[in-house]
């Protein structure tokens, strides 16, 4: 048991070595992850204590917090600076790519709740 211990203290050290160099950019872009899923999450745990009586509403609110989420992490993708697929597209374009996106993707919300 001491050696498992032992390895999750080494991996959750090494993770958070590791992290400490992620530019403060892509720190921000993870914290507005981490608060859409929690967001989502919130709704889920209120729609199962209340009820889900506008149903819609529910899904609205879920689907809007999980695809923002969703789009978030592409822009980290796009932006991060290791990734060499995106190493010729700037950040101001991804940054325009993800507001863009994230507009079809509310108007959508909105019209689907009717």
């Amino acid at each position: 048991m001491a050696k498992g211990t032992n390895d999750a203290q080494l991996l959750v050290q090494s993770l958070r070595k590791a992290y400490a160099a992620t530019p403060t950019s892509l720190k921000i872009i993870d914290l507005y992850v981490v608060y859409a899923v929690a967001t989502a999450l919130i709704q889920v745990a209120y729609m199962a204590m209340v009820g889900s009586f506008p149903f819609n509403s529910f899904l609205s609110g879920v689907l809007s917090c999980v695809g923002t989420a969703v789009l978030a992490v592409c822009l980290r993708i796009q932006v991060n600076k290791d990734n060499k697929e995106f190493k010729d597209l700037p950040p101001e374009r991804a940054f325009a790519d993800f507001v863009l996106c994230n507009l079809v993707l509310h108007l959508v919300i909105m019209n689907f709740l009717g």
